[in-house]
């Protein structure tokens, strides 16, 4: 049985269609990846979970720790890059939180598994190649937050904490208190 003229056209039409349709798909996914991929960590870990002061945070364990920092009234910065030359070449991690004031890095350490060990002996030992200040947390600080992290801090929390903002709420306190 041979086709019509018109069906042989109708037939490559709806063949060409689902081609494209196919390739437009690719094409689509494709481009989802590249986006993803440039995005990286962030998608993998978005921020989401709102703190006192506004920032947003990738874990509820993050988020005690940084509402504990404004509570005590720390001035701080969350989750940015540090960039260091070595021998030409740039070396960059990411910290949790930075506080301008002293010029002090605190990382939390929450998670487990040898390759998370690894990275995190490497980021230990790039603080201490650029004789950066870092204090390392890690989850048994979450049992009580009031005790453990200034234990954690060691002398350097009294210089770090300011005694005119209310312990309860992070506001500032005026000269009477």
């Amino acid at each position: 049985m041979a086709l019509e003229p018109i069906q042989k056209i109708l037939l490559g039409s709806v063949i060409l269609f689902f081609v494209l349709i196919f390739i437009i798909v690719l094409l689509v996914n494709n481009l989802g990846k590249k986006s993803k991929e440039s995005v990286g960590y962030r998608s993998n870990y978005p921020s989401s979970y709102l703190c006192n002061d506004g920032h947003r945070v990738r874990s509820l364990s993050e988020l005690h720790i940084d509402d504990f920092f404004f509570k005590h009234g720390i001035p701080h910065e969350y989750e940015d890059v540090i960039i260091k030359t070595v021998n030409s070449a740039e070396k960059q991690y990411k910290y949790d939180w930075y506080f301008p004031e002293s010029d002090l890095y605190v990382e939390f350490f929450g998670f487990s598994g040898k390759k998370y060990k690894e990275n995190t002996e490497d980021k230990i030992k790039f603080y201490r190649v650029h004789g950066l200040k870092m204090v390392a947390l890690d989850p048994s600080v979450l049992a009580n937050v009031n005790e453990n992290i200034p234990e954690k801090f060691g002398k350097q929390w009294v210089k770090l904490i300011n005694p005119r903002h209310c312990p309860n709420c992070g506001g500032a306190l005026d000269k009477r208190v």
